[in-house]
């Protein structure tokens, strides 16, 4: 369970980015909508444990990350994972940046490169694999940093505007893999202006000038 408390995020003490937001998510797809500079990428930043809030605070399964050290600050980290409208790859391959997270949590060798394999699969760009991860298109790095997500295996997905650069076909693709997904058991946060994504979720939170104007 997502649960944010009177939410408040400002780079400074004048101005306010996010102003007393409070919402509560458990489980399944949520969409974020509003206009450019409504706060959209700085709220799931928050969530993310990217940013701090300046005041109020998330609980991720009842936790807050700022008040957690140590091994239950990285074990609670691990449960999510933030893809970035316009995501940086490593230098490397592709299947080097997807096995990544896998390396990370202690997989090695053959294996890790099958399990990576399998997730630029599921994106349907496992052709891609030895291409350099700096030769690739911006949908093609969409794509690439979300079978990097997947792979880390989070219960938390946080996706900012994740088909902005891909076709229709693309775009369907990732809605189904999202729809199927959320079934299998992922809370699934979204930032998005496509109305596509609205109509897959279960609910939506519509925020203006850092507030939220509808649930």
């Amino acid at each position: 369970m997502i649960k944010v408390e009177d939410l408040w995020f400002g780079y400074n003490e004048e101005v306010y980015v996010l102003k007393g937001i409070d919402f509560t998510f458990n489980g399944g797809i949520l969409t974020i909508i509003g206009p450019n500079g409504a706060g959209k990428t700085t709220l799931l930043k928050i969530i993310g444990g990217i940013l701090k809030p300046t005041r109020g605070r998330v609980l991720i399964d009842g936790m807050d990350l700022w008040k957690l050290d140590g091994k239950a600050r990285i074990q609670l980290r691990r449960k999510i994972v933030y893809v970035h409208e316009k995501p940086v790859l490593f230098k490397g391959t592709v299947i080097e940046n997807v096995a990544y997270p896998l390396k990370i949590r202690g997989l090695k060798g053959r294996k890790c490169m099958e399990k990576a394999l399998k997730f630029l699969k599921l994106m349907e760009i496992d052709y891609l694999a030895e291409e350099k991860a700096s030769d690739l298109s911006a949908g093609q790095i969409q794509l690439v940093a979300l079978a990097r997500a997947l792979a880390a295996e989070p219960k938390y997905l946080l996706l900012d505007e994740p088909t902005s650069n891909l076709d229709t076909r693309r775009e369907r693709m990732v809605l189904n893999l999202i729809k199927h997904l959320a079934k299998k058991g992922k809370t699934i946060i979204v930032s998005s202006h496509r109305r596509k994504f609205i109509e897959i979720s279960e609910k939506t939170l519509l925020l203006n000038e850092g507030r939220i104007q509808a649930l």
